[in-house]
């Protein structure tokens, strides 16, 4: 069964504060101005929130007051109806309000000068008409507010020769640019202007145009930037060839807040976009998010798909960009900003890293600095990009752990090699005491690196100064580590230490081999005497094997990540181990799952 994929993330809320301007109180009816949701229309631009005055039919604050005009604390309402306070059933007519035994005709309040219609409740300067933007400015149209959708009331326009934005809220927000890149056809550019007095924070609402009940991926919110110049904005993860309508939302540290109307952007199709072929089995298990990857190698060991890609919980790939011969990672940094890739490398010869911003204006192939660098890298805060290069020519020598400033410096921070392991015995001949790094993490919470080598089949953690914490894995006889415990399995690559200790990993099996790839989970101690006890071992009902590469991630719902790479397989199951739902292609290389296509890397 296939079935279509949502990236749903809940905006912040937004306050609206007022003041009631309150008149004398008169004798009939206590409450008599109370209003419904929105008489004259309860979305926006379809008439406001109120039709003569509703609310200032008698009740003690229904007499004409701001609260009655509109309803200031109905800005930016719960569903974009006119908030609570515009003019409904009980302030028009109603039992409680209009024309009822005590505050309708009445000896003490029938047309009083306040309470009907009068001068401070028709059509008032502060919210006479609704904040939602009904009919005009803020005091037009009508005795009351009862005009007409004015031409500010829609979006209509918005990016294409019109300028104007219907406002909710404090303030008024104009959308004065939307289009897609001219380099990345399924990623949104909205630029933006406000009236709000320096905005503390602003976002993006985005939502996927008449998507099924089975479609996951229906939209997300973009943080904004407030830095960027016109507040400059990516909508990501976006299907190619689908509309979206979104919103923005703004809001300033007095708890002024207001969101712009609504506006609609089409997506183009994406060249080149590789083809995968999604099977979800149990689709409502899904962890919802991305999976970035790349062709990494085939069976064979030649290159596959030439391509980085970002895949959305329904399969559709929605970003993509040429990447370097064998790729083995592609991965944001750390802010989003900026897809790396890598070559593989794995002869020492030919290798590459580049970079592609995520709306495809920027890039730069050929990093200087980078030239040596193989197999995997990470990312640190502040555009910072750490990778394993080789120290020197050569099958399987020692490497160094380089970091790239955002600035373009190249710093080496430790040496890999003898200082903090013994090598092992090489596949591709060299020596039997070789270096063959080939997955690389930073723990931010630590300020540390664990790097994991396929030959002696063994991990180090080291903290960012180069001070050697343990080793997992390989040979403990005589190992420089203070402390170590050693494992029984055959080859491993792409890993994941998660938050309770346990350490998480893909292990290929002995090369060209016929038995299965297994995913590897230890808890993993190591305070006092390190230990380390198996939890689980899996392997692909498929009976998938890879030779190189495979990777594999715990996902926040308790799922886990499975990319037998050289089959072209991509797993995820539940927390019982059962599959929920697999992804094919021709080959992946290592992946990187996220529930989000901003903001910093889950592991």
């Amino acid at each position: 069964m296939e079935v279509r994929a949502l990236q749903h993330v809940v905006p912040f809320a937004f306050i609206a504060l007022g003041l009631a301007c309150m008149q004398p109180v008169p004798s009939g009816g206590s409450s008599g101005g109370n209003g419904g949701r929105s008489a004259a229309g309860s979305k926006p631009g379809t008439g406001g929130s109120g039709s003569g005055g509703n609310q200032a039919t008698g009740g003690s604050m229904s007499n004409g007051g701001s609260l009655a005009t509109g309803g200031v604390l109905s800005s930016v309402g719960a569903s974009g109806d006119g908030g609570m306070s515009g003019g409904g059933t009980s302030g028009v007519g109603g039992t409680r309000g209009g024309g009822g035994t005590q505050a309708s005709g009445g000896t003490q309040p029938t047309g009083g000068s306040s309470a009907m219609g009068g001068s401070v409740a028709t059509g008032g300067a502060n919210r006479t008409g609704g904040v939602y933007g009904s009919g005009g400015g803020k005091g037009t149209g009508g005795t009351a507010a009862a005009g007409s959708a004015g031409t500010t009331a829609t979006a209509t326009g918005v990016g294409s020769g019109g300028t104007t934005s219907t406002n909710l809220g404090d303030c008024s927000i104009t959308v004065t640019s939307k289009t897609t890149s001219s380099q990345m056809a399924t990623v949104g550019v909205i630029e933006w202007s406000t009236t709000l007095a320096n905005p503390s924070k602003a976002q993006i609402v985005y939502s996927l145009n008449g998507a099924s009940s089975g479609v996951l991926n229906t939209g997300g919110t973009a943080p904004v930037d407030l830095s960027k110049a016109n507040y400059h904005t990516l909508l990501l993860g976006l299907k190619p060839s689908n509309t979206y309508t979104f919103h923005v939302e703004a809001a300033a540290s007095d708890g002024s807040a207001c969101k712009s109307a609504d506006a609609t952007l089409t997506t183009g199709t994406l060249s080149g976009a590789p083809t995968i072929t999604r099977t979800a089995t149990k689709p409502t298990a899904q962890a919802v998010g991305f999976v970035i990857s790349t062709g990494g190698v085939n069976k064979s060991g030649g290159s596959g798909i030439g391509q980085a890609f970002i895949v959305d919980a329904d399969g559709v790939v929605v970003w993509t960009a040429a990447a370097p011969s064998q790729s083995s990672r592609a991965r944001l940094d750390y802010e989003g900003n900026n897809m790396w890739m890598m070559a593989l490398n794995v002869g020492n010869s030919g290798g590459e890293m580049r970079y592609v911003s995520m709306d495809g204006a920027t890039k730069q192939n050929n990093v200087s600095g980078l030239a040596k660098s193989h197999h995997d890298f990470t990312v640190l805060k502040g555009g910072v990009v750490a990778t394993m290069s080789w120290a020197a020519s050569g099958t399987d020598p020692e490497s160094d752990l380089l970091e790239r400033s955002v600035d373009g410096k190249v710093t080496t921070v430790f040496h890999i090699g003898s200082n903090l392991y013994k090598g092992g015995p090489g596949l591709m001949g060299g020596s039997t005491n070789g270096y063959h790094c080939n997955s690389l993490l930073y723990h931010e919470s630590d300020d540390t690196y664990t790097i994991g080598d396929r030959n002696p089949s063994s991990f180090v953690k080291v903290s960012r100064a180069g001070k050697l914490a343990w080793q997992f894995g390989g040979d403990c006889s005589g190992a420089p580590a203070p402390k170590c415990v050693s494992g029984s399995w055959s080859v491993n690559h792409g890993h994941h230490v998660l938050d309770n200790g346990n350490f998480l990993f893909f292990s290929n099996g002995a090369y060209r081999s016929t038995t299965p790839s297994n995913v590897l989970e230890y808890s993993l101690s190591t305070s006092g005497t390190m230990q380390a006890n198996l939890v689980k071992s899996y392997a692909s009902p498929s009976k998938s094997h890879s030779d190189s590469l495979g990777d594999v991630q715990r996902l926040p719902n308790g799922n886990t990540l499975i990319i037998f790479s050289n089959d072209g397989l991509v797993e995820e199951v539940d927390s019982s181990w059962s599959v929920v739902q697999t992804l094919e292609a021709s080959s992946f290389g290592y992946a990187d799952w996220r529930e989000t296509l901003y903001g910093p890397p889950p592991r």
